[in-house]
C-alpha cells in the first residue's frame, strides 16, 4: 500500500473509562496489548466525547457532525433522534472513503439503525442496540459451524435496574468478543489479497453493559480487594438534581465492586482479542503499513458521586473523557504523548486526510489530527473541547460542557451549572459555581462556549445566552 494511501483500521470499544488502560494512569485493569499498542503509538491525553451517548457518538464518527448538525441526538428509536436510520448521504466517512479508492469493512456494535452495508460497508449488520451482541443469529450460527456451546454462571444482578454481569465459563472461543475478532480477521484477509487499501471498523459491545467475562479474566481480579473510586463518595450539595435519574439505591461499595470487577475482566477480555488481532496484521506483514486508532465511543460510571449509574445527565470525566490511542504508519519508538484537545468529530476528519483528501477539503464540525499525529505545529489549534448532552431515551435535557485549560464548565438548562478546577479537585467534587474567586473564569468560560455555539451552529444558543446573560 502506498504511505499516502495507508490501510486504516479502527477499534472502538463501548463506554470504556480512560482510567482502565495503563495508558492514562490506570494501575488495576490489565491490558497488556494495547500497553504494548500505546508504546509505539501517540496517546492523546485530552480526548473527548462528542456525546456520552452511543448514538449521537457512533453518528458523529460517520458524519464528522456534533449531534445537532447530524440530529440523532439520542439514541435510535428515542425521542430527540430525528431518523430511526443513518441517512445515506455523501458526506457519510463510508461514501468518502469509497470514493478515493478504499476496500470499506465493518462489524460489531452499530446502533444507527439496520446495519453498516445500507451506507455501503461490507460486513455485518446487527441492528438495535446489541444488548451485548449475545442475541445476534450470526454468533449463534459462528457457535453452531464450530460446534461450540457457551455457557454462563454466576449472573449477578441489582446493582442498578436492568444491569446485570456474568461469567463465561466455556472457552474464550464461545465469546462474542471472539466471534467479532474472528469476524474482522476474516474481512481483512480478504482486502489484503486486492490492489486498494482498506479501512476497516472492528466495534466491540463491551466493556458496556451486560458485564460479561471469562473465568479466566474474572480471575484476574476475583480475589482483590479494590479500592473505591477517589469520587465514590460525594457529599456535594450544589450538584444538579437531574443527576438524580441515573442514581442507583444502593451506595456501598460492596455492592458495586463485583461489577467493577466483570468490567475490568470484559476490558482484559477485549485485550485479548485486540493482540489477537494485531499479531494477525504482523503475521501478514500488515502492521507497518496500516494506521491504528484505538478509542471508545464514551465512558462509563459505575457508582461514581454517590452510586451515578450508566452515562448521561452528567458530564464527569469517566463518561465525557475517552481514550485515544494512534499507531502512525511507522510506528514509533516511544509513547508520545499530545495534550491538545480533541474529539470524536476529528476522527472522521483524520480518516479522511489520511485516504487522501486534502483537509481543507473536509467538512464538518472537527479537523484531522494527522498534523498533530505527525508532531506537526499547529498553532490555531482549538484551546476548547465540548461534549453536547441531549438527555436520553424520554427524557430530553440539554446539556453542554467546555474543557479550558484546567477548568471545566457545565451549562445545565433549567438546573444549576457546574464549574470544576481539575488542577486542584480531579475528582470534580466541589462546584466552584457560586466560589466569587472563580467569577471571571466562569464568565470567560461562558463566553467562550456561547462563540463555539455560534462556529458550529448549535439552534440552544439563543436560549443558552437568554439564560445565561
Amino acid at each position: 500500500m502506498s504511505k499516502n494511501q495507508p490501510n486504516i483500521l479502527f477499534i472502538l470499544t463501548d463506554q470504556q473509562r480512560v482510567d482502565t488502560l495503563n495508558a492514562y494512569g490506570g494501575e488495576v485493569c490489565q491490558t497488556p496489548n494495547i500497553d504494548q499498542l500505546a508504546e509505539h503509538s501517540v496517546v492523546f491525553d485530552n480526548a473527548y466525547a462528542s456525546c456520552p451517548v452511543c448514538t449521537p457518538a457512533r453518528a458523529s464518527m460517520q458524519t464528522g457532525l456534533f449531534p445537532h448538525n447530524h440530529e440523532m441526538r439520542n439514541n435510535t428509536s428515542e425521542p430527540g433522534c430525528r431518523y430511526d436510520r443513518l441517512p445515506n448521504t455523501d458526506r457519510l466517512l463510508s461514501n468518502q472513503l469509497k470514493k478515493q479508492g478504499y476496500q470499506i469493512g465493518y462489524t460489531g456494535k452499530w446502533h444507527l439503525g439496520w446495519g453498516p452495508t445500507e451506507v455501503g460497508y461490507q460486513g455485518d449488520d446487527f441492528p438495535g442496540h446489541g444488548a451485548g451482541g449475545h442475541g445476534y443469529e450470526q454468533y449463534h450460527q459462528y457457535l453452531k459451524d464450530h460446534q461450540l456451546e457457551v455457557k454462563y454462571a454466576n449472573k449477578l444482578t441489582g446493582h442498578y435496574k436492568g444491569h446485570y454481569a456474568a461469567e463465561v465459563v466455556s472457552p474464550v472461543e464461545t465469546t462474542v468478543e471472539y466471534f467479532l475478532t474472528e469476524q474482522a480477521i476474516g474481512y481483512i484477509d480478504q482486502f489484503r489479497q486486492a490492489d486498494q487499501p482498506f479501512y476497516f471498523q472492528l466495534n466491540f459491545w463491551g466493556p458496556h453493559e451486560p458485564y460479561i467475562a471469562t473465568t479466566k479474566h474474572l480471575d484476574l481480579y476475583r480475589d482483590l480487594d479494590l479500592e473505591p473510586w477517589g469520587n465514590f463518595i460525594d457529599s456535594s450539595n450544589n450538584k444538579p438534581a437531574i443527576h438524580d435519574v441515573k442514581r442507583s439505591k444502593n451506595r456501598d461499595w460492596e455492592t458495586f465492586e463485583p461489577y467493577v470487577k466483570h468490567y475490568f475482566a470484559n476490558v482484559s477480555l477485549i485485550d485479548e482479542q485486540v493482540g489477537r488481532l494485531i499479531a494477525y496484521l504482523k503475521q501478514h506483514d500488515l502492521y507497518d503499513n496500516t494506521i491504528i486508532v484505538f478509542s471508545a465511543d464514551h465512558g462509563e460510571s459505575l457508582g461514581i458521586h454517590g452510586g451515578l449509574c450508566d452515562k448521561n445527565f452528567f458530564m464527569y470525566e469517566e463518561t465525557c473523557h475517552i481514550p485515544l490511542v494512534v499507531k502512525p504508519l511507522e510506528k514509533l519508538s516511544n509513547t508520545r504523548r499530545e495534550e491538545k484537545f480533541v474529539g470524536t468529530c476529528d476522527l472522521y476528519a483524520s480518516f479522511l486526510n489520511w485516504s487522501g483528501i486534502p483537509e481543507d477539503g473536509i467538512t464538518g464540525d472537527g479537523r484531522s489530527l494527522v498534523p498533530l499525529v505527525n508532531h506537526q505545529p499547529v498553532p490555531d489549534w482549538p484551546e476548547i473541547a465540548v461534549t453536547e448532552g441531549n438527555g436520553l431515551a424520554e427524557i430530553l435535557y440539554t446539556q453542554r460542557m467546555l474543557r479550558y485549560g484546567k477548568m471545566k464548565y457545565i451549562f445545565n438548562c433549567g438546573d444549576t451549572d457546574e464549574l470544576y478546577d481539575l488542577e486542584q479537585d480531579q475528582y470534580e467534587l466541589v462546584n466552584q459555581i457560586d466560589n466569587t474567586d472563580y467569577q471571571e473564569m466562569l464568565s470567560h468560560m461562558r463566553n467562550l462556549l456561547a462563540e463555539w455555539m455560534k462556529n458550529h451552529q448549535d439552534r440552544a444558543l439563543e436560549q443558552y445566552q437568554d439564560m445565561r446573560f
